[in-house]
């Protein structure tokens, strides 16, 4: 699903935020409805600020009638249900919330009286709680932090803006992994692959892991996907095989998600061969490094074999996978034939 005033009914909220007027209720009421159907209908799981930023903006006006709105986007899914504060829907006071609930004919009526009674909350606790939106949700522009600011204009789609303001954020960081890693996939997700690629040879640069380890691997294989996407093949291939060989010093390798992942780099990257003679190569090792593992592995690789033995017309592998990926959904083991350990 497409929403085409998701940019839009951000761009607004985050204005408001900045500019918080008592007439802005009826407008905030309509934007946390848009966004709680948007989720209902869009966002199966997870819980962003632009659902939380209206929910916050709802309840600081403390109207206990807007109770039914909160505890509907509350109740969107497990993540909105676990991450939407029960304290959105008690800022009109405990007490006169509890009045209306018991008041109404809603469904859920019991349910919500149970949540607000349960756990002795109190006015002090909420009143404690909007003080942390605030400051979550700062009403004054310089307060706000520049990877927010980063975050927010990447919503509006505000490509450059967001880049910049994420580097700027990064400059003022200690080059730690977790910096190194919030802006190179911060950068990548916003399509800038080649400065992505440069920050994460900074992290493989400053790992302190050994060598050959499983957290190493994991870096190189990011670094295998950036070099794929940017359309580095012979990178991508050095990479590859760097992380084949530091997996292949790991105690029982390989792990079934890290081999998910390296194998499928063997036959993502076909299709961004420089030529048939070197798609072929991959094709080949991606083969063997299928056969004789466990056919749970083997589901989560078949997808992206059949489109590189398709790209390549090599009618036999493409037969082989699909057979294979139908015996995979039928009762019974299935397993591709043994062949000897990968590891040197």
């Amino acid at each position: 699903m497409t929403d085409r005033n998701r940019a839009a009914r951000f761009g607004v909220l985050w204005a408001l935020q900045y500019d918080r007027r008592p007439q802005d209720l009826p407008l905030l009421r309509f934007l946390l409805q848009q966004q709680t159907t948007f989720y209902q209908e869009a966002i199966s799981w997870g819980l962003a600020p632009d659902l939380t930023l209206a929910g916050f903006l709802l309840a600081e006006h403390r109207q206990v009638e807007d109770l039914w709105l909160h505890w509907t986007a509350k109740n969107i899914s497990f993540d909105t249900a676990l991450g939407y504060h029960l304290y959105h829907l008690l800022t009109g006071g405990i007490a006169a919330t509890a009045a209306a609930v018991r008041a109404s004919s809603h469904p859920d009526r019991d349910r919500i009286l149970g949540d607000i009674t349960a756990d002795r909350h109190t006015d002090a606790a909420v009143e404690a709680w909007l003080d942390q939106q605030r400051a979550q949700f700062p009403a004054d522009p310089a307060d706000e932090n520049l990877k927010t600011w980063a975050y927010h204009a990447a919503r509006l789609r505000e490509r450059e803006a967001s880049r910049l303001f994420m580097t700027e954020w990064a400059a003022g960081e200690s080059r730690t992994d977790d910096t190194l890693n919030t802006l190179q996939f911060h950068l990548a997700q916003l399509g800038y692959l080649t400065e992505a690629v440069a920050v994460q040879k900074e992290a493989i640069a400053i790992c302190q892991s050994p060598p050959e380890s499983s957290l190493k691997a994991s870096k190189l294989l990011t670094l295998v996907k950036l070099e794929r996407q940017a359309g580095n093949f012979t990178d991508a291939r050095q990479s590859l095989q760097a992380a084949e060989q530091a997996l292949s010093a790991v105690p029982d390798w390989p792990w079934m998600g890290m081999w998910i992942a390296l194998v499928k780099e063997y036959f993502l990257l076909v299709p961004v061969a420089p030529d048939e003679y070197a798609g072929r190569l991959l094709l080949e090792e991606g083969d063997q490094q299928l056969r004789g593992v466990p056919s749970k592995w083997v589901s989560g690789v078949l997808d992206p074999a059949i489109a590189a033995a398709e790209y390549l017309n090599d009618t036999d592998k493409r037969g082989r996978y699909q057979t294979l990926q139908e015996q995979l959904r039928s009762p019974g083991p299935a397993e591709m034939p043994r062949a000897a350990d990968p590891r040197p």
